[in-house]
């Protein structure tokens, strides 16, 4: 099926604030707001995947629609925002049910929960589609009706990417849902600005979980992880006339670097795109392991290392260690014994403990 294609003119005086992948977290999207001092003089465009994964999906779904009532808001969906589509037309309803069951943190169940519905095993899915159809009525709506793209006189947005600029030409499952855009080699002759695929997925040296400008492919990739990288940040891009920026919020704790460190060089940041290893040498808390396919030795924390059917595999890891100055504060991903992993200015890495407070 063809994608659906809303154009929008927008005046060249107003700020336009865009941000993607939300996953139901309310309380960050709120304070990213915040911190970007968004008003009603700006324009806010939020490009997919409004919901799931967070805690808060119905509220922030709810919230999403009183803001596009009362200012100019325009939405695209994401692939993880159709779910009306198996209330609606009840194609597969033993594959909705296992999602659910798998999906604690899901629009569908918090519609349940509101309803004092039960989900479990047995569950009667016909049951609860046709009390979801008649109960959320606004929200089911306002979900089926938004388009997939958005184009402007200078931009287009959508949520993991296009293949053409004859926007009508698109397919929606190209549109919503496309790994790696950026890596496609497509050029444009206006910005594309897109979700979808966490920037930090695109590091080979460290990750960055910041915004990607691509200036000669005319490509802008947004999504900061946030709800699907244990390090993930939401990154609201700020379009103001013909300068971009960004700024990001996370919920992770804060620590300050004590003592000035450099960073080191020849490093990997291994994501599950690529992440089988050979153990080469077991340790008490890291092993030492080869990257199969780059060759790269490092240092892996055991509890990342995993077995699976086609051999052994990590979770995502780097031995990148970051450059950081006295008084710098930067984010806790995770403690070991004499480092942590951190993140600072979107940028993660290691910090050797002696160098770090909490």
């Amino acid at each position: 099926m063809k994608a659906k294609v809303e154009k929008v003119t927008l005046y060249k005086n107003r700020r336009i604030i865009v941000i993607s992948d939300i996953h139901g977290n309310l309380k960050l999207f709120k304070k990213l707001l915040e911190k970007v001092n968004y008003t009603k003089d700006d324009v806010l465009i939020l490009v997919g995947d409004l919901i799931e994964k967070g805690e808060n999906s119905l509220e922030t779904l709810r919230y999403i629609i009183q803001l596009s009532n009362e200012q100019e808001v325009y939405v695209v969906t994401g692939n993880c925002d159709v779910l009306w589509e198996d209330i609606k037309y009840e194609v597969d309803n033993d594959s909705l049910l296992k999602y659910m069951l798998f999906r604690k943190n899901s629009l569908l169940n918090e519609m349940c929960n509101a309803l004092s519905i039960e989900v479990n095993e047995k569950s009667d899915m016909a049951f609860i589609n046709e009390q979801l159809r008649l109960n959320f009525v606004m929200e089911l709506d306002y979900l089926e009706k938004l388009p997939h793209i958005i184009e402007t006189e200078d931009y287009i947005f959508a949520h993991a990417g296009i293949t053409t600029e004859d926007l009508e030409k698109n397919e929606i499952n190209k549109v919503i849902k496309r790994d790696a855009f950026m890596n496609e080699n497509l050029f444009f002759s206006k910005y594309v600005v897109v979700g979808h695929w966490p920037t930090a997925n695109y590091g080979i040296e460290k990750g960055c979980c910041n915004p990607i400008i691509n200036e000669e492919q005319k490509i802008i990739s947004i999504d900061g992880g946030n709800a699907i990288k244990t390090e993930g940040q939401l990154n609201a891009l700020i379009i103001d006339g013909d300068n971009i920026t960004f700024d990001s919020v996370d919920d992770l704790l804060k620590g300050e670097i004590i003592k000035t460190q450099y960073s080191n060089k020849n490093t990997i940041q291994i994501t599950w795109i690529d992440n089988l290893i050979d153990i080469l040498k077991e340790g008490e808390e890291f092993s030492l392991c080869k990257h199969v396919s780059s060759g790269h030795n490092l240092l892996i924390k055991n509890d990342k290392i995993f077995k699976a059917k086609d051999g052994i595999r990590c979770y995502d890891c780097t031995d990148y260690f970051i450059d950081a100055e006295i008084g710098s504060i930067v984010s806790i991903i995770e403690k070991a014994n004499e480092i942590t992993l951190v993140k600072k200015d979107g940028v993660i890495g290691w910090v050797r403990n002696e160098n770090l407070k909490l």
